[in-house]
């Protein structure tokens, strides 16, 4: 499809902005707390903010085809068909804005967070506010970016992008470019298929390396003495009549799912979870202790309360950081393997900030979660979610130390 076949780069970003109608406005000012014109201006800066992520994502093979691939099977364009039920609030606006924290993860990488300062700070909106916005604009731009470019194929979406770049980049937040460095963004020649192009469009080639060449001196090693030929055979066989003997000593002790859920493997454990699915998870951790629980009929009783750990948020935000992201993967495998099992998600604050903000953000984060899991395949109905903000400390709030334990999430068992 030629350039010129597109709509330009500004009728992209007023074809995502025009579903900013007055309705959907005050449907985003009332889920985020926000006065309605702030709210409107956070969100015209959150879609040219995400168009100019996907410009730097796009400028490499890879990531070209891995928007590609989310386009294809994001199901974004549901989205465009109704922007107002996207912002009313409710399980679908909670499950949506968590796979747009995910989607804003792979735009982003680690600095989704500093995105969403920039949006906050042009807007005069909470960071908290411009992460939901931001998170609810990116499925919403990425519909509408597939509407335009039906193909869905890499060099179209490239094409789309690129040919209104600058645009794009002037219409985002001041800052943006530098924190993405979008400013120079190359783009690498088998990106695109110029064959497509009937308009000229300035692409930056990657110059062809020269192949390295080894000019290392090649070392003989000289040949081991004859006498000495047979002893890393022996040496061979040794070791193999070990490993046949241990492994026989393994397959002759009897086995119980129950006693034998985790087996262990250093700082590491090699959880083995019913359907044949098999994890590896820290010592522990929660994952490990919830996996030897729900494996034991006889473990209670219940409710059984379990303490996240390795799972983070950005600051006053429900962004989880990314190396929260293996703890969340690993307890859906550990639910779905559990069918059964019913569990209840609560968050909590420390007393930074207001009561009110703090109950708000508590529960947010406990749904954020909870979309994360439903969107890895975990039955929605198993999981239920609750706040309590400040309210139930386990520590002093004096202290930093304090102040951390209480900013928690908790994982409650209700059923099994």
């Amino acid at each position: 499809m030629a350039v010129s076949q597109y709509l330009r780069p500004e009728s992209l970003i007023d074809a995502v902005r025009n579903h900013f109608t007055p309705d959907v406005v005050h449907r985003a000012s009332s889920l985020v707390g926000e006065p309605e014109s702030s709210t409107r201006s956070a969100l015209n800066a959150a879609v040219p903010s995400v168009l100019s992520g996907l410009v730097n994502t796009v400028s490499s093979r890879e990531g070209a085809d891995s928007v590609s691939a989310l386009i294809r099977g994001g199901g974004y364009g549901a989205v465009t068909e109704s922007a107002s039920s996207l912002f009313s609030g409710g399980s679908a606006t909670n499950n949506m804005m968590g796979a747009g924290q995910q989607l804003l993860g792979k735009i982003f990488g680690s600095k989704s967070s500093s995105v969403a300062d920039l949006v906050a700070k042009s807007s005069g909106v909470s960071s908290a506010s411009a992460t939901k916005l931001l998170s609810l604009a990116a499925p919403l731009t990425l519909g509408v970016l597939g509407k335009v470019s039906p193909a869905h194929d890499s060099a179209s979406l490239v094409n789309t992008l690129l040919h209104g770049r600058s645009e794009i980049l002037a219409a985002a937040p001041a800052g943006l470019s530098q924190a993405l460095g979008t400013g120079s963004t190359d783009v690498r020649s088998d990106v695109i298929r110029e064959s497509a192009v009937s308009e000229p469009v300035s692409i930056n080639r990657f110059a062809e390396s020269e192949p390295v060449r080894d000019t290392a001196p090649v070392v003989t090693e000289p040949p081991p003495a004859r006498g000495m030929r047979w002893l890393p055979l022996l040496l061979l066989a040794l070791a193999a009549a070990g490993l046949l003997l241990y492994l026989r000593g393994r397959s002759a002790q009897p086995r119980n799912a129950a006693t034998e859920t985790v087996q262990q493997l250093g700082e590491t454990a090699a959880v083995a979870l019913p359907g044949g699915h098999n994890i590896s998870v820290p010592r522990g951790s929660i994952n490990y202790e919830l996996a030897t629980f729900l494996a034991d009929p006889s473990a209670g009783p219940l409710p059984k309360t379990f303490v996240f750990d390795n799972l983070n948020f950005e600051s006053a935000t429900t962004q989880l950081t990314p190396q929260s992201n293996a703890t969340v993967s690993n307890l859906a495998e550990v639910l779905k393997a559990y069918p059964n099992s019913r569990v209840e998600l609560v968050g909590h604050t420390d007393n930074t900030g207001t009561a009110e903000a703090n109950q708000t953000l508590s529960l947010d984060r406990a749904n954020a979660v909870k979309a994360l899991l439903v969107n890895e395949g975990v039955n929605a109905d198993a999981i239920s979610t609750n706040g309590y903000g400040q309210t139930r400390p386990v520590a002093s709030n004096d202290t930093d130390e304090g102040r951390e334990r209480n900013r928690r999430l908790e994982l409650n068992v209700t059923s099994k």
